[in-house]
């Protein structure tokens, strides 16, 4: 049966004589009046492709295929329906008597009654066939086909059912590819996808995959795995490591618990998005034999770096190495080295009473942060937009003069000559501001969407001030909570850090550990907390980069908690600039003569 629809598609004539019954004309030179158009002139043609099928193409109305396209195009029937017919017709049975049943199964799919009729089915030509052999029955779960069409590659599942095939995958949880060959091999390597599971069979290495590529892991069934000895090779990007992530975090679940390794794709010189199968296309390109490659692959994946206890210890120190973990700095030396409050994954107070310039000292912060390109979210909800680019305008310029609408009225020339010299810091700080105006008063609960939603953007440091003008509840201490709670959860998950502005519950008091607006859920789920305390100008013994002196300063700074605990306890002495609203630091106040 399925050598006589081999056969029809490759008869040149069958294929004319169709199109003829269609309606079509064949001109002088092999040129084709199509039929499914009012054809003029001859705007198709027939040709036979690399696999040997005759088909037909209309370059005007893009009508095509092989001979059952044509006819299931003329007749306004279903392919599969014509298929069906053929298989009827081969059989010594009228065509119209044996259209196939559906079978009970979801989505009420046709069913095909073998693989030669559903491959037919398929579009464009097939190039590859994936099949997930059931160990138990040799028999297929699933099979995956790759298809060549015009619009580019296209995959497509199908699996068995009472009566033949559907395009559909089967019943979730899915099968792994090449599950049969588990058993017979006390090392299994986890990659992404049939194809480098293929290139590493010629070389006697058995390699499992989910189907369907990275991100579905959930969806399929691991335990064949269960006490082997597993590697998993992810691919070279993000995306390849996080999905090898989540199978690893699957794979920990299971009973008794495999063996795993991590076998780290930067380390093999392969370009982003490369995989086991391209390094063997390398190896086969550099004209290595097979036996070769076999060494090869043996010792690189003898150097997988075992997954166990001290895993993240591993992650971590590599992220550090790598630059990818590390304290964004402040625009204050000593502070940064004191404190470390920017680690990915942590959560800063910058706490100070009304006047202590701490919203003066956030925006020092985030212009100098701008400037060093890092990727931050800065969110004002006080005043407008207009308010805080006007007092960026000031600390930029160096002259406060900018926030006093008198001053502005009387320097006209020197207001339009200083936006034009910073339009292009204004207009960076402008894409990374959120203000009142334009989001309006937000409960918690929508801070810790918006926080959220900034995280996925992949933003570096987000920043709320203050965070005391949320709407509040009956119950604060619980919506406090809550809100700590979830933005812990998301800085921890896209390891980025946040930093709140807020102020003690009596704006009268130093702020302290103690007295911080939202209590003991402060204390216990940031990291860092720094107070920023006015006053008039005093003298303190100050411990500066040049020596130790007595020393003028008007702010104070006090390292409440720091991430590293060297700071801790610590105060700095500031001195706020009020021709140019901004913070310049000094030094660390001595406790002491002859300490610091």
């Amino acid at each position: 049966m399925s050598d006589k629809l081999s056969t029809i598609r490759r008869d040149k004539n069958a294929l004319k004589q169709e199109l003829e019954a269609a309606g079509a004309q064949f001109a002088t030179g092999g040129a084709v009046r199509c039929p499914f158009h009012d054809d003029k002139r001859p705007s198709a043609g027939i040709y036979q492709g690399q696999d040997g099928v005759w088909r037909f193409k209309c370059q005007a109305c893009a009508a095509g295929g092989d001979i059952f396209d044509v006819r299931a195009r003329a007749t306004s029937k279903p392919l599969a329906e014509i298929l069906l017919e053929a298989i009827g017709q081969f059989q010594g049975q009228s065509r119209s008597a044996k259209k196939q049943p559906l079978q009970n199964h979801p989505g009420n799919k046709m069913v095909y009654p073998d693989l030669d009729m559903l491959r037919a089915a398929l579009p464009g030509q097939v190039v590859l066939e994936h099949i997930y052999v059931n160990p138990r029955t040799g028999e297929a779960d699933l099979i995956v086909f790759r298809c060549h069409t015009q619009e580019g590659k296209s995959y497509r599942p199908a699996c068995p059912v009472k009566g033949g095939f559907i395009l559909e995958a089967p019943i979730k949880p899915w099968p792994l590819y090449n599950q049969n060959l588990i058993n017979e091999s006390d090392t299994v390597l986890v990659v992404e996808g049939e194809k480098c599971c293929d290139a590493l069979a010629r070389y006697g290495i058995v390699a499992v995959t989910n189907p369907f590529g990275s991100g579905k892991a959930e969806h399929a069934s691991w335990t064949p795995l269960a006490g082997k000895n597993v590697v998993l090779w992810p691919d070279n990007d993000k995306v390849g490591c996080n999905h090898m992530r989540q199978v690893q975090a699957i794979l920990d679940t299971i009973e008794p618990k495999p063996r795993t390794a991590w076998l780290e794709p930067s380390d093999l010189e392969l370009a982003e998005k490369e995989d086991a199968a391209d390094l063997i296309e390398q190896f086969q390109t550099l004209e290595k034999t097979d036996p070769e490659i076999t060494t090869e692959l043996g010792r690189i994946i003898s150097k997988a770096r075992p997954l166990g206890p001290l895993d993240k210890l591993h992650q971590r120190i590599r992220a550090i190495t790598s630059g990818e973990y590390r304290a964004v700095r402040w625009p204050w030396q000593i502070l940064t080295e004191l404190t470390k409050a920017l680690l990915p994954a942590t959560i800063t107070l910058l706490a100070g009473t009304v006047g202590a310039s701490k919203s003066f000292m956030l925006l020092q912060a985030v212009l100098y942060w701008l400037s060093e390109n890092e990727n931050l979210a800065y969110y004002c909800l006080e005043s407008d937009r207009a308010f805080h680019l006007t007092r960026a305008l000031a600390q930029l310029s160096g002259t406060a003069g900018f926030t006093d609408p008198d001053w502005v009225v009387d320097n006209p020339i020197l207001v339009e000559t200083a936006i034009k010299e910073y339009s292009e810091e204004l207009g960076r700080l402008s894409r990374h501001l959120w203000s009142s105006d334009n989001l309006g008063a937000e409960t918690l609960e929508q801070l810790n969407d918006w926080i959220d939603a900034q995280a996925k953007l992949r933003r570096r440091i987000i920043c709320l001030d203050p965070i005391t003008a949320a709407t509040r509840t009956s119950k604060p201490w619980i919506a406090d909570l809550a809100f700590l709670k979830a933005a812990k959860r998301t800085a921890v998950d896209y390891g980025c850090s946040l930093l709140l502005v807020t102020h003690p519950t009596k704006e009268t008091a130093e702020p302290t550990l103690q007295n911080l607006a939202g209590g003991a859920c402060y204390q216990r789920f940031v990291d860092s907390v720094i107070t920023l305390q006015n006053h008039e100008a005093k003298e303190s013994r100050v411990k500066m980069p040049c020596g130790t002196t007595d020393t003028s300063h008007n702010r104070t700074v006090r390292i409440e908690k720091a991430r590293n605990g060297k700071g801790t306890g610590c105060r700095l002495a500031y001195e706020f600039d009020r021709d140019s609203l901004t913070l310049k630091e000094i030094g660390i106040i001595m406790k002491t003569e002859g300490s610091w």
